[in-house]
């Protein structure tokens, strides 16, 4: 956290929002205004009493409310602390998680035709907002982490060479960090966007705790890009679909992106999650260094013992990574053995009470936040220690891992918004190859599309999701979530 002045932490200690519906309330008030539960006097049996307290706070836009699309009150009050905490100049409440960030500031910086340089390994709804916005993608190859086999961030050299091939480009959008916690040196990428004089946009979802503690990597705000999008309900504390858009500088459109994100989010906004990203601000400010304090020292020494598992790797920082900074909130393990699989691992982790957030065939990535407790650890490495396994490292498994991360780029054969309006046909995947696809194919989570409308199907993409369709794997985005078939333009 950086330096702040007694006033800061005076005006840090509220939460307007969250205090002025507990306000509301405690008045009893005789509700005559949606929403039909009337604060849980009308709510099925079963669930009443879980959802009472929650319910009293599910409010609309009444007199001393505000409005999320035209604050003027204790939205706009919250919306203010938070741009205050996160060193931003303006932040947006995001009701519809990340996801209504990352389509908004596309279509405010791109119109049809645009360019607008993108990491290839982005969420998918990236992709979903050049596509919305009829804008034209010029790929950014990530570079990959031969250890893990698994795709970081994208080098300086490589935005600067994109910039200087498509001078016209409207900007650049990075995700940093990944989901798995690598990220870049953001400072140095600003300086290189800016060079170009246009805006960086990070999808910053996995880093809304960046900032709050010595031990965290620096923010984009902090590090002066001109956007970022993050899901504070991820890594910080607020509900699940509550995030927020934080704006410095001049080279994005207020109004336009206002416009924006009235159009995409609903008319109906949730109070309780808004209410949420309140509290969340709050807690990351005062209260969430001492929680990591506690846990931080005994993530180290979960790692420190797990180095002693022959057949588990994690990522290690140094001089040669080719990525600069890793979350320390991220346990990421690789697995360097053929007796089991991530998605068998994950299995048994679950069978004792552990849910892990992904795992593939070599993978397994657990996400640890302010409220992860000692207990916690101990039980995940009671378990790992527990695991017999063969010792001897793959090294070959390992290689063709990182080969497969890294071939990112195909074919376009049509632009994006066009392969998912053309006329389209359901054929077998196995039948698929040299056709151009008309769906996007995503591995869930991540949440990183494999394929997107309008790439070819070539052979290393093809032996890739037969391979993830015989695990466990469940993708987003195409029509049968089995991959036995796959939508084809005709």
């Amino acid at each position: 956290m950086r330096e702040r002045d007694a006033d800061f932490w005076e005006r840090q200690q509220t939460a307007p929002l969250y205090e002025q519906l507990e306000r509301h309330a405690r008045r009893r008030p005789h509700s005559f205004h949606v929403p039909g539960h009337k604060m849980g006097h009308s709510f099925d049996g079963g669930g009443r009493d879980r959802f009472a307290s929650v319910l009293e706070l599910d409010q609309t836009e009444i007199t001393g409310l505000d409005d999320l699309h035209q604050p003027q009150g204790v939205i706009a009050e919250a919306e203010a602390l938070a741009a205050e905490a996160f060193g931003a100049q303006e932040t947006r409440f995001l009701i519809g998680g990340s996801t209504v960030g990352n389509l908004a500031l596309i279509m405010t910086v791109c119109r049809p035709g645009d360019k607008i340089l993108v990491q290839r390994n982005c969420h998918k709804s990236v992709f979903h907002g050049i596509i919305m916005a009829r804008a034209t993608p010029v790929f950014l190859v990530p570079a990959v982490d031969l250890a893990t086999g698994v795709a970081a961030g994208v080098r300086r050299e490589d935005v600067e060479r994109a910039l200087q091939a498509h001078p016209d480009a409207k900007a650049v959008l990075l995700t940093n960090p990944t989901y798995y916690g690598m990220g870049i040196d953001l400072a140095k990428m600003v300086a290189t966007v800016h060079r170009h004089d246009i805006p960086l946009l990070v999808d910053e979802a996995h880093g809304a705790h960046y900032g709050f503690h010595s031990a965290f990597p620096t923010s984009a705000m902090h590090a002066g890009a001109d956007a970022s999008v993050q899901s504070t309900h991820k890594m910080a504390s607020s509900m699940t679909m509550s995030s927020m858009l934080h704006v410095q500088g001049e080279r994005i459109d207020r109004e336009r992106l206002r416009r924006y994100l009235a159009m995409i989010q609903s008319s109906s906004p949730s109070y309780p999650l808004m209410a949420s990203l309140d509290l969340a601000r709050r807690h990351l400010v005062m209260e969430a260094a001492s929680e990591w304090d506690r846990l931080l020292p005994l993530l180290d020494k979960l790692r420190e013992r797990t180095s002693r598992i022959s057949w588990l790797h994690g990522p290690e920082l140094g001089a040669n990574s080719v990525y600069a900074t890793l979350d320390p909130l991220k346990l990421f393990l690789h697995l360097r053995t053929e007796e089991f699989t991530g998605f068998q691992l994950q299995q048994l982790m679950e069978r004792h009470g552990i849910f892990p957030e992904l795992a593939d065939e070599t993978h397994v990535l657990l996400v640890a936040s302010a409220g992860t407790s000692g207990r916690d650890l101990d039980a995940l490495f009671r378990l790992l220690e527990s695991i017999e396994a063969q010792e001897d490292q793959d090294t070959e498994r390992i290689v063709q891992a990182g080969i497969v991360s890294s071939h990112y780029i195909r074919e376009q054969a049509l632009p994006m918004h066009e392969a998912v309006d053309f006329p389209h046909e359901t054929i077998s995947l196995d039948q698929s190859l040299g056709r151009v696809v008309a769906e996007m194919v995503i591995p869930y989570p991540p949440g990183i599309p494999i394929l997107v409308p309008g790439e070819q199907m070539d052979e290393q993409s093809l032996s890739m999701l037969q391979e993830l369709r015989s695990g466990q794997t469940r993708f987003h985005g195409v029509q049968d979530d089995s991959l036995q078939t796959i939508q084809v333009v005709r």
